[in-house]
């Protein structure tokens, strides 16, 4: 307030002596500045008061009119007073001239004592004035602080946060309601922070559980120090034996005039939820890690027993316990084996465990968790468990409705497993349950894929006089499944062969269905059908007619006819959705060869092209899918560019020397993500 006080600006003295027209005190003042003098003059000549007292009767008209009507009224009635006293002053039997010089100067000494106490009563009512104005602008301006520090007082104690103040010499000057409850305790006021004669009823630990010193608080250290504190953790031991953990802003008050330091305000909340929601929330997401852990192993792990030995181990660090057991159903359904313990030496060779004998045929045959506090109170039947282990928790392996084993961990040390831990070993059994039939299914599934595959792709090339033939298929599946990639040479036609390379679509049972069709297709047309648009034709054919082949039964195939002969090799091409060939010429040029055609088992009547390309010694065809070409996120163009860029620097290589040659080059280094066939045939 004294700082606005002091800069505001002060009017000018005219302004302030001067009143505004409209002001009727000034009116009044004019009105007796022109009414008085005129008494007065009727006062000296009539009465004949001028004879006795000269000049009062005027000087009165005008003191009245000052103090009326301050200095413009007053000026008035001094001239006024003036011009009638120099006329009353002259004799009129003599005139002006006979007037004795010391009258006209008695006149001039009125007419400035009427100008001065006129001048002097206007300032010093002016001066009033201006006192009272200051007097009620500081009785407002007085009003408006005090309710601006109400106003600030009821937000401070309706904040929901704790709010202390305090000045220089750290006595507490404010604490609202919420600090209060915070800290169950209230300040009385201008009690000094850390005063020997306060016990509080509580402490203050930093977060490694040092106790705060009083001149440590961030309160103290902004009175202090002028710190400013931003986010300073703290737990509040409070007298009823709760804690409270709380963040703490402090910040120091400056003046203005000097920014020295008048105090400090500090800022706390309590942040107790919070922090235990976080934990919460820590812990959650440490475990759903830890599910994931496993989850990863399953399936990155394929062979049996190195999947069991991975989980096991895992389960292990999960928990924190010193072993892990797995026991599984032996064929008969009667008997738990330990098939893998992690962790510790057990007592020798595994042995047998009754269905509801000892502490694993109990969790079978009851088929529910089984928590032990002290497993020296339990019968078993590896005496190791009650040897070296002191606490132990089990769930049974549940596959379909049936026990297919039980996962136990132990401790040395005594141990209450929780509910957590065992809805955790829940969770992480079956899950291991699913992997591990997986994983004992995997081997004959894999099997009976690669067989699957290998009876769909020839088992050799045939030997074709002046023709050299080398193939490559790479197939990509995860899960093991057929892929949807193939290719076959068949006797097509006397003195012909018969060359297709295919991508049906999709994998598995129903991509093995179109391939075999597809397959048996070809090579019986082939025997009657020169043409090779009409053996896809025909394929196409039976595509649509096919009920038991899956929905998704469409595929693109390249069919070639060979026709050797002594000097060039010719190959009839038919193109059917499938990408063109590359034709790699003697003198090192790539070109594309055959005619686009429609894909098969879409369309009734495809559009399917038969063209004729002579190979002369040492010129090759190379056909493909594109799995060779197509990567993801990359433009097949740019990998057809590189494949024929590769070709042209293999004239003069066998056909399985370019074969080699595409797989280093355009396979190995990327990481497939899509079946991949390639024929080469080169005109010896």
């Amino acid at each position: 307030m004294s700082e606005r006080t002091s800069q505001r600006p002060r009017a000018p003295l005219g302004r302030r002596l001067w009143r505004p027209p409209e002001n009727r005190e000034f009116v009044l003042g004019l009105v007796l500045a022109v009414i008085l003098p005129c008494v007065a003059a009727w006062m000296a000549v009539d009465l004949y008061v001028f004879d006795h007292f000269p000049g009062v009767p005027f000087l009165v008209a005008t003191v009245g009119a000052a103090l009326v009507g301050r200095l413009g009224a007053s000026l008035i009635a001094t001239s006024a007073s003036g011009v009638l006293v120099s006329v009353l002053a002259v004799n009129p039997e003599t005139g002006i001239g006979a007037t004795r010089p010391q009258d006209l100067i008695a006149v001039g000494v009125f007419v400035a004592l009427s100008f001065i106490v006129a001048y002097s009563l206007a300032l010093k009512e002016a001066a009033r004035d201006e006192a009272d104005d200051a007097r009620v602008e500081i009785e407002t301006l007085a009003r408006a602080l005090a309710a601006e520090r109400n106003t600030m007082h009821q937000i401070l104690q309706q904040m929901p946060n704790g709010v202390m103040v305090a000045d220089a010499a750290g006595a507490i000057t404010m604490q609202n309601a919420r600090s209060r409850e915070i800290l169950d305790f209230e300040y009385p006021l201008g009690t000094r922070i850390g005063s020997p004669h306060l016990a509080l009823p509580w402490v203050a630990r930093r977060p490694d559980g040092g106790e705060y010193e009083p001149r440590d608080y961030p309160m103290s250290r902004s009175i202090r120090t002028g710190a400013v504190v931003i986010g300073e953790p703290m737990s509040i031991e409070r007298g009823d034996g709760t804690t409270v953990m709380i963040e703490v802003d402090s910040a120091p008050i400056r003046r203005s005039d000097d920014d020295s330091i008048a105090g400090a305000v500090t800022v706390f909340q309590d942040v107790t939820e919070r922090i235990e929601t976080q934990e919460r929330l820590l812990h959650l997401t440490k475990r759903l890690q830890q599910i994931q852990a496993v989850t990863d192993a399953t399936l990155t792990q394929l062979n049996f027993d190195d999947l069991a030995d991975q989980l096991l181990h895992t389960l292990r660090e999960i928990l924190g316990t010193d072993s892990a057991t797995l026991l599984l159903l032996d064929r008969t359904g009667t008997e738990l084996i330990e098939h893998t313990t992690v962790g510790v030496e057990t007592d020798g060779p595994a042995a047998a465990v009754p269905i509801g004998r000892g502490i694993a045929g109990k969790i079978a045959s009851t088929v529910s968790p089984l928590v032990i506090d002290d497993v020296s109170t339990y019968e078993v039947v590896r005496h190791w468990l009650t040897d070296m282990m002191s606490s132990l928790m089990g769930v049974p392996l549940v596959y379909r409705g049936q026990v297919r084993g039980v996962i136990h961990v132990a401790t040395h040390e005594p141990r209450h497993f929780t509910s957590d831990d065992v809805e955790l070993l829940e969770l992480a059994a079956n899950r291991i349950t699913s992997a591990l039939e997986r994983a004992s299914l995997h081997d004959s599934r894999a099997a009976m894929s690669r067989a699957l595959q290998r009876s769909l792709l020839p088992a050799t090339m045939p030997d074709i006089d002046g023709v050299e033939l080398a193939a490559l298929y790479l197939p990509f599946s995860p899960n093991d499944e057929v892929g949807g990639d193939f290719y076959d040479v068949f006797p097509h036609g006397e003195g012909t062969w018969g060359v297709v390379i295919g991508d049906v679509s999709g994998k598995g049972p129903d991509a093995a269905a179109v391939m075999g069709l597809a397959a048996h297709t070809v090579r019986t047309l082939a025997r009657y059908e020169e043409r090779p648009s009409a053996v896809l034709g025909a394929l196409n054919s039976e595509l649509l007619r096919a009920e038991r082949v899956a929905t998704e039964r469409f595929c693109t195939a390249c069919e070639m006819r060979l026709h050797p002969d002594d000097d060039h090799l010719r190959v009839t091409i038919c193109l059917a959705g499938h990408p063109m060939p590359f034709a790699l010429r003697a003198d090192g040029r790539v070109e594309h060869v055959g005619a686009p055609g429609t894909l098969l088992g879409t369309f009734q009547d495809p559009e399917l092209h038969d063209v004729a390309v002579d190979l002369r010694p040492g010129e090759v065809i190379v056909a493909y899918t594109d799995g060779l070409v197509e990567r993801r996120g990359a433009n097949i163009d740019d990998g057809e560019t590189r494949l024929a860029e590769l070709l042209s620097t293999c004239t003069g290589l066998s056909a399985h020397e370019i074969v080699a040659r595409v797989q280093r080059a355009l396979i190995e280094p990327i990481a497939l993500d899509d079946d991949v066939a390639l024929v080469v045939i080169k005109k010896r």
